[in-house]
């Protein structure tokens, strides 16, 4: 007969569309693991480039001043930098605070250095 479709046709038809969907639910799975390392990788080299930046003010003596633009809050207690929970060390003497995001100056007075939002 003209114009049937035969069952294994069909069902071969119905399988490859299965695959299909399977591998598009796989690759979508796979980007957001990819972009929660991403961020991951970001936060924890972030982390690091403060605490890197506040032993520098305070290496360089008073009246040390850099000024940047912070992407990410962080906070600073006990010689810790804590970025979306990765925490890295600095060696300074410097306040407990919360810094949001924004234009940031770090800055040494007389050996306490100081971070705060401008």
């Amino acid at each position: 007969m003209k114009g049937q479709v035969s069952m294994e046709v069909i069902i071969g038809a119905i399988i490859l569309l299965l695959v299909l969907v399977f591998i598009w639910i796989y690759s979508i799975q796979t980007n957001e693991g990819i972009d929660a390392l991403k961020n991951s990788v970001e936060s924890k080299s972030y982390c690091r480039e403060i605490a890197d930046t506040i032993s520098s003010v305070y290496a360089s003596g008073t009246k040390t001043t850099i000024e940047f633009y912070s992407e990410k809050d962080f906070n600073l207690s006990n010689g810790m930098v804590d970025v979306n929970g990765f925490l890295c060390s600095y060696y300074a003497e410097a306040e407990e605070k919360f810094i949001a995001k924004g234009n940031i100056r770090i800055k040494d007075l007389n050996g306490v250095v100081v971070i705060e939002n401008i």
